[in-house]
């Protein structure tokens, strides 16, 4: 008799343990709204320092920011005022066009796979993140379904660039996207 509850104990105990380890190990599990508040309550120029912004645009670069009733902007260009990337903070009126613009994207690449669209991996998925390869533009999704705001990247792509400055665009604008996600822990 004393054993069995020394052994329910025992498995009780375990049980618990392993229920409170994300909790112990401090990893957040999913959606964070204090995360996603500090990224959206700061104009996209103050995400990083000069210096840091300097690495990561990998050139000299000016900084503009505009502000409107839909958005936050911050557009960072070179000095012969080529855009290098533009990053919006943009809001709808409600969470239910933000979760179907969402969906949708989601649903295409689920249907066709990557060809147009490209759901990027997050270390902490509280966020989906999802490249419109034509465009090079990066669409970051709050993971909560009451949200009506989202983050949008541009990289500005010019049609009659080479091959490889569209790549270089590329690489940058995900340079900047991994930045963001470890920032802010999405």
């Amino acid at each position: 008799m004393l054993l069995r509850a020394l052994i329910i104990s025992t498995v009780i105990n375990t049980a618990l343990l392993c229920m409170s380890l994300p909790i112990l190990a401090g990893q957040p599990a999913g959606f964070n709204w204090d995360n996603w508040a500090r990224a959206l309550n700061e104009s996209p120029c103050n995400w990083f320092s000069d210096g840091q912004w300097q690495q990561l645009l990998g050139t000299d670069r000016h900084a503009t920011a505009s502000t409107s009733n839909s958005a936050t902007s911050c557009k960072f260009s070179n000095s012969a005022q080529t855009p290098l990337l533009t990053i919006s903070i943009r809001s709808q009126a409600n969470a239910t066009a933000i979760n179907a613009e969402r969906d949708a994207m989601l649903q295409q690449i689920s249907q066709y796979g990557s060809g147009r669209f490209e759901q990027l991996p997050t270390s902490q998925q509280a966020v989906s993140a999802i490249l419109r390869k034509d465009k090079l533009q990066l669409f970051i999704f709050a993971n909560n379904n009451n949200e009506t705001a989202f983050i949008l990247l541009s990289a500005h792509p010019v049609r009659t660039e080479s091959p490889q400055q569209k790549a270089q665009r590329k690489t940058r604008l995900l340079h900047v996207a991994e930045a963001i996600f470890s920032q802010f822990q999405f």
